[in-house]
């Protein structure tokens, strides 16, 4: 019944996305203020410096390198400390290209080192799309499908290295209509699980296959996407995003065993409100086909590309054979000048237990604030609270707008 709705839902933001030009309205108004005025109006010295009228007759630049040194506390980290930079330009008649690479070291003795980003070619005629990791990653998690508990965690500690690499070229010479193949490898190793007594678990809520020692899954992707979004960092009232894909991981490629698995990754953004306010949507879907993937590669909160679902609970605190996600957002302007936006959004997600399928929606739902780091990009610092069930709720940090 979920599988059933959810392709119906699927097919009406589908009808929504393609909908006629009318339905679009003008991309969101710039910011005319960012960080760096703020901090001038706060040091005078460090204001910076008005264009000459030589500087004022260029184009405004459309590179620009963030460095964000952090420290907080998040879920699944406890402290932590890390350094993201990102780098934002724009390519002849593109979309925005974004490139992050983040390195954090953590409380729980967590090492993460991750790359990611789309990279488009000049006029949108193609996309590279990446997701690199190698991790040190000792954390919790809660078997499979939704109805699990908080207090049924099982520690689980593993190594972890990802190679996602995506090529997308456009159907036509005009349009938002993409077809991509790719290769797709996770691999783990020295993966051992402990139950709160410190006893080797050899399954978990019956499953086997990952639990210890290494797994690896390793195949081939292929994919259809429409993104008419000209800034994934911010996206504007009347444009949308649709991906659609099938990984088949093979024995031949590395793999343990040969599975399926299918994805779907829908947004919707309205315009609610005055100028620059914005209603977004978004629906997830990971679908395992039978029972050979590894545990650690079963659809979880918080493991997609961006790692930014699930806000309300730590990351894989729901797992299961397949995992549905919906969350819808209210997105809107705290100053003039947009340089401090807020938003409130709700979620809910619904993973099934290769028994007794699909168990409650998990609700979460929270607010945050977004400050502006750089006008002419316009990228944005997003920081998040949020609460789920059983006493769950943390801070959630982001580059850019969520979803």
């Amino acid at each position: 019944m979920i599988f059933l709705r959810l392709l119906r839902t699927i097919a009406f933001l589908w009808l929504l996305a393609a909908g006629p030009a009318w339905a679009q309205v003008p991309a969101l108004p710039p910011p005319t203020q960012d960080i760096r005025d703020l901090v001038g109006l706060l040091i005078p010295g460090l204001r910076p410096h008005p264009a000459t009228d030589s500087a004022s007759e260029r184009p405004p630049k459309k590179r620009e390198l963030v460095v964000l040194p952090a420290v907080a506390y998040t879920l699944e980290a406890r402290l932590l400390a890390s350094v993201t930079a990102s780098v934002a330009f724009q390519r002849a008649e593109a979309n925005l290209s974004t490139v992050s690479t983040t390195l954090t070291y953590t409380q729980n003795q967590q090492i993460i080192l991750a790359v990611n980003g789309p990279l488009w070619t000049s006029h949108n005629h193609s996309l590279w799309l990446a997701d690199y990791r190698l991790l040190h990653y000792p954390q919790r998690t809660y078997g499979l499908g939704s109805n699990s508990h908080a207090s049924d965690d099982i520690a689980m500690d593993y190594n972890f290295l990802r190679i996602h690499q995506s090529y997308y070229h456009r159907l036509g010479l005009t349009g938002h209509l993409y077809a991509g193949v790719g290769y797709f490898l996770d691999s783990r190793w020295d993966i051992k699980s402990v139950d709160n007594n410190g006893q080797r678990v050899t399954d978990i809520s019956g499953y086997r296959v990952g639990i210890q020692g290494r797994s690896t899954s390793a195949g081939l992707v292929a994919s259809v996407l429409r993104d008419t979004r000209a800034n994934a960092l911010r996206p504007a009232p009347g444009e949308s995003y649709l991906s659609l894909s099938l990984r088949t991981n093979l024995r031949a490629l590395g793999s343990n065993e040969n599975y399926r698995l299918a994805q779907v990754d829908t947004r919707r953004y309205l315009r609610a409100g005055p100028a620059g306010n914005v209603l977004a949507f978004w629906l997830y879907g990971d679908f395992v086909m039978g029972q050979s993937a590894p545990y650690l590669d079963l659809p979880a909160t918080g493991w997609d590309t961006y790692s930014v679902t699930g806000r309300g609970y730590i990351q894989g605190r729901f797992r299961g054979t397949s995992l549905v996600y919906g969350e819808a957002e209210y997105r809107f302007s705290l100053t003039r000048s947009r340089v401090l936006g807020g938003v409130v959004f709700v979620n809910g997600q619904s993973a099934r237990h290769p028994v007794t399928g699909y168990g409650q929606v998990a609700p979460a739902g929270g607010t945050g604030i977004r400050l502006c780091l750089n006008k002419q990009v316009g990228t944005y610092l997003a920081v998040d609270y949020a609460w789920g069930t059983e006493g769950s709720q943390g801070v959630f940090f982001n580059l850019g707008e969520v979803f």
